[in-house]
């Protein structure tokens, strides 16, 4: 039997773009691994060339000769969630335009995960980590300060950041709320958090718990969920805080999907918001504002956080600054439909 000779496809090289482009092979290389330091015309004549000759970069050679791999990891708890989709958003266009690029890995609220997460990146040589949240694992953080790269923890304080830190105070916003409501009228307000939940988690129960105190109100109402990504456990939240006695006269939850979810469900059961039960969430998540009615929330500047993270990091990165940077970022407190003024 015959056997069919294959051809021979020869590989596009650098050298092979720099003559397309009618630049020096050292141009192209600058063009492609530093973009910044290329005039916008010559790199788009590069890139252009890049596309005619169907050029694929060796990262990984870029990598070695330049002791960069052009990646920047970041932790997040969990993908399931729009909750940091904002922040990785803010992430992705500020590496994108500064010539790197994202690699995603959840740590599903567990601490292990987390050391199995970052250890596993470790091995892929990043340039630098993001995290949203904050390093809850000493392993973790000794295994980051050894590895000496630049780390920008996100979307909550903490009085020992690993390194950088871009941050509102979960627990102030929390206690804002729940200062809000009572400022409403509101004089039994329940709190809707999660079982077995993240320091945020904690943090935003221990701010509605400080609120009460600063108003001088009831003991705390709390009921939990398992799952804080569902709308679904949303309405169990609805079906726990009507049976609670005495009744609330309103529900302050973990996030906005918890309360859009409970929001839904009370309108099931008949109950008008907010006549019967004001409903007040956490994130300022994009639907809020258009549910009927419209969610009262804590809004976070998300996509803020994320873009202002990654600027801090390739600033590191690219030796632009040389200081870790402490950065606060504020709330607002958005009163909207689903609460009103309670006349006394």
């Amino acid at each position: 039997m015959r056997q069919r000779r294959r051809g021979s496809v020869q590989r596009v090289t650098m050298s092979d773009v720099a003559r397309v482009a009618e630049v020096s092979p050292m141009t192209v290389s600058r063009a492609l691994n530093q973009p910044d330091a290329v005039r916008p015309e010559l790199r788009e004549r590069v890139q252009e060339a890049v596309r005619k000759t169907g050029y694929i970069h060796d990262r990984i050679a870029s990598a070695l000769a330049s002791h960069r791999s052009g990646m920047i990891a970041v932790i997040l708890p969990t993908i399931a969630s729009s909750m940091f989709s904002d922040s990785v958003r803010g992430i992705s266009e500020v590496a994108r335009a500064r010539g790197a690029q994202i690699v995603l890995a959840e740590t599903n609220y567990s601490v292990m995960e987390e050391e199995a997460a970052v250890a596993a990146l470790l091995g892929r040589r990043p340039d630098g980590f993001i995290v949203i949240g904050t390093i809850q694992s000493e392993r973790t953080r000794s295994q980051l300060v050894r590895a000496a790269v630049p780390v920008v923890e996100t979307w909550d304080t903490t009085e020992e950041p690993v390194d950088s830190l871009i941050a509102f105070s979960n627990r102030d916003a929390a206690q804002a709320m729940t200062e809000a409501l009572a400022d409403l009228g509101y004089q039994r307000i329940a709190f809707a958090g999660v079982a077995n939940g993240d320091r945020r988690a904690r943090l935003r129960e221990e701010g509605y718990r400080a609120g009460l105190t600063a108003r001088a109100l009831h003991a705390p109402q709390v009921v939990y969920v398992e799952d804080l990504t569902s709308m679904r456990s949303g309405a169990l939240v609805a079906d726990m805080v009507t049976a609670l006695a005495p009744q609330p006269d309103a529900l302050f939850c973990l996030n906005d999907v918890l309360a859009a979810g409970a929001l839904l469900a009370l309108q099931r059961k008949g109950l008008r918001v907010p006549d019967a039960l004001g409903v007040a969430g956490f994130g300022g998540f994009d639907f809020a504002e258009h549910l009927v009615p419209s969610l009262t929330t804590v809004d976070v500047p998300r996509y803020a956080i994320g873009h202002e993270a990654a600027c801090v990091l390739m600033d590191r990165i690219e030796g632009l600054a040389d200081a870790h940077k402490i950065s606060r970022t504020e709330f607002q407190i958005c009163l909207r439909e689903s609460t009103r003024d309670i006349i006394l």
